[in-house]
């Protein structure tokens, strides 16, 4: 295919290859890309050793909470297990039971309140 202004499509590509080339004197030196990064890696231990003492007494304090909400579901669940051992020690017969998770039953306590106030 000819172009309109004389050059070939190989003579275009072949142009466009020299035109990427990286052009002489314009690379930093290996020293300045050492330091750069070096200031890049120091900045970073930085923000972290600034950012750890705000952080880790909230993940500390989230984590005892999340701790002491689960007291009373572990204590529940092991009730409801020995209630459960007791029963098939007993008899062999399967008493059904209701094993809705808490979080539903308190769901469905409150969509009945609020059906009720409708």
């Amino acid at each position: 295919m000819a172009w309109p202004f004389g050059a070939d499509v190989e003579e275009c590509g072949k142009a466009d290859s020299d035109v990427m080339k990286q052009l002489p004197g314009r690379t930093r030196p290996r020293w300045q890309q050492q330091l750069i990064s070096g200031l890049g890696v120091g900045l970073g231990l930085v923000v972290i050793g600034v950012l750890l003492p705000i952080v880790l007494p909230i993940l500390l304090i989230s984590g005892l909470l999340a701790a002491v909400a689960l007291i009373p579901i572990l204590r529940q669940l092991r009730r409801e297990l020995e209630q459960l051992d007791q029963v098939q020690q007993k008899s062999s017969d399967r008493i059904p039971m209701d094993v809705t998770p808490w979080q539903q039953k308190l769901w469905d306590r409150l969509k009945a309140t609020l059906n009720q106030r409708s």
